[in-house]
């Protein structure tokens, strides 16, 4: 009744920003998600109450949603229960499921699960998709690197603006540095040209993924060569003077998109492809996007215990990954071996074997690995070669008390029904007969040697 209670009271009277986890129906989800404008970004959880996990993470959610409020509504979906939403609109498949939604899309919530990681999700979700930056140090501070993420994007269109414009806009930002003024600033450079424009527009689309910067239109081109890291070995395109957009990431050479017709869709498709750092550490919360990119995952596996062999892996793997003969081939990622025990033992690694590379294809379960191979070249090499075979990874089995208790709930109140029957025949089988007990019948044998007996007598 208090479920029932809340879900028509949310949907009823969507006022104000939920400052709590609201419990989501098929009957409110419409109305209280999408067609609420004061909450139009949301985390949802979809659990199962057999799911440890997801009991676990509850508390974590009551924190996040609380600190916020009016940034971000965080919604439960009960999926043993809310099977039409749960299997038939979202085809989840595991538990807890976090999805975040936006301009009427709905997406893979990318992040980490722990409380700094969904409130800096809300913060960051909450604020201008696009920064304007006009120097290089403002691009390392505000877009690559430590919690903003290992990669982002950045546009560039050398357009004349007025400089009194100009003048006035630099006078407000000494007057008053709010952020109001520095998102009214981004908004009418982002609206100065399409190719910005178009930039904007994706931005917000992919702000999960990446973070996204516009380098002001009055930047010399010396620091623009700083930005992009570009010299003798990594040059700037010639079509780059008329305006682009480059990817960035530390110690990687940018890419770049170019040209007078830059579409939506080749943008798109540009950070589609490129939204993932070259060498990324693979986790829980990011293993399902790293492995789901139409690539196998090479993933090297190293001990944290060990800083100096950890160090020397990670740098040739990167480096691989960089500039390898086969680095268009794989996604490169890198996982800690003694937290992620269970999960790389089933592809034979062990301990006391780590730093070791292994190739993943996680859709077609299929696995490459090879202990005596040490070099991250030469096990790749070997795979390619055919020499390392592959192997189909074996599922793992499931618990059977814990298989009864999910298809029990899965298929209530039917299950409960047929339980509470099973209960009342047996115990209906086991109470005492209440007939009169009576004497056995006499055989036809017995009847004749009592009637020779009468006889006799």
């Amino acid at each position: 009744l208090p479920l029932l209670l809340l879900g028509t009271t949310v949907t009823a009277s969507p006022a104000k920003p939920h400052s709590t986890v609201v419990h989501l129906t098929t009957s409110n989800f419409e109305t209280t998600v999408i067609t609420d404008p004061n909450n139009p970004l949301w985390l949802l959880k979809f659990f199962a109450p057999w799911c440890g996990h997801c009991t676990a993470l509850a508390p974590t959610l009551d924190k996040a949603a609380a600190r916020l409020s009016g940034k971000l509504a965080i919604g439960k979906i009960d999926c043993t229960v809310e099977k039409q939403l749960c299997k038939g609109r979202f085809d989840v498949k595991g538990y807890p499921t976090l999805k975040y939604y936006r301009d009427g899309e709905f997406s893979d919530y990318p992040l980490g699960r722990d409380l700094d990681s969904i409130v800096k999700f809300g913060e960051k979700m909450s604020q201008n998709a696009v920064e304007v930056v006009r120097d290089v140090s403002e691009v390392y501070e505000r877009l690559v690197g430590g919690e903003k993420g290992a990669v982002a994007y950045v546009v560039y269109d050398p357009i004349e603006i007025d400089q009194q414009e100009a003048d006035a806009t630099t006078e407000d930002d000494d007057e008053n540095e709010s952020d109001s003024s520095e998102e009214e600033e981004a908004t009418k450079f982002i609206q100065s040209t399409e190719r910005t424009r178009i930039f904007g527009q994706i931005a917000r689309k992919y702000q999960a993924h990446g973070s996204f910067g516009l380098l002001s239109p009055s930047i010399d081109k010396a620091s623009i060569a700083k930005i992009l890291g570009v010299g003798e070995t990594n040059k700037l395109p010639s079509s780059a003077a008329d305006g682009f957009i480059a990817r960035i990431e530390e110690d990687v050479p940018t890419k770049f998109l170019t040209g007078d017709g830059i579409t939506v869709d080749a943008l798109a498709e540009f950070i589609r492809e490129t939204n993932i750092a070259v060498m990324t550490e693979l986790g829980g919360h990011n293993f399902r996007f790293a492995s789901r990119r139409g690539k196998p995952l090479a993933i090297g596996v190293y001990n944290p215990e060990d800083e100096v062999k950890t160090l020397k892996f990670r740098k040739e793997m990167k480096q691989y990954a960089v500039s390898g003969e086969h680095k268009d081939a794989y996604v490169f990622g890198t996982m800690d071996g003694i937290k992620w025990d269970k999960f790389v033992s089933q592809f034979g690694i062990t301990k006391a074997g780590l730093p070791e590379v292994f190739i993943l294809d996680s859709p077609e379960r299929t696995y490459w690995q090879d202990s005596s191979v040490l070099s991250v070249a030469d096990f790749i090499r070997s795979v390619k070669a055919g020499e390392i075979e592959s192997r189909l990874q074996e599922k793992k089995p499931k618990n059977p008390l814990e298989e009864f208790s999910q298809l029990f709930i899965s298929y209530m109140p039917w299950s409960l029904f047929a339980l509470l029957t099973l209960f009342v025949v047996v115990f209906w089988l086991a109470l005492p007969s209440s007939d009169p007990i009576l004497p056995p019948v006499p055989s036809v044998r017995e009847e004749e040697e009592e009637q020779e007996s009468k006889k006799d007598k």
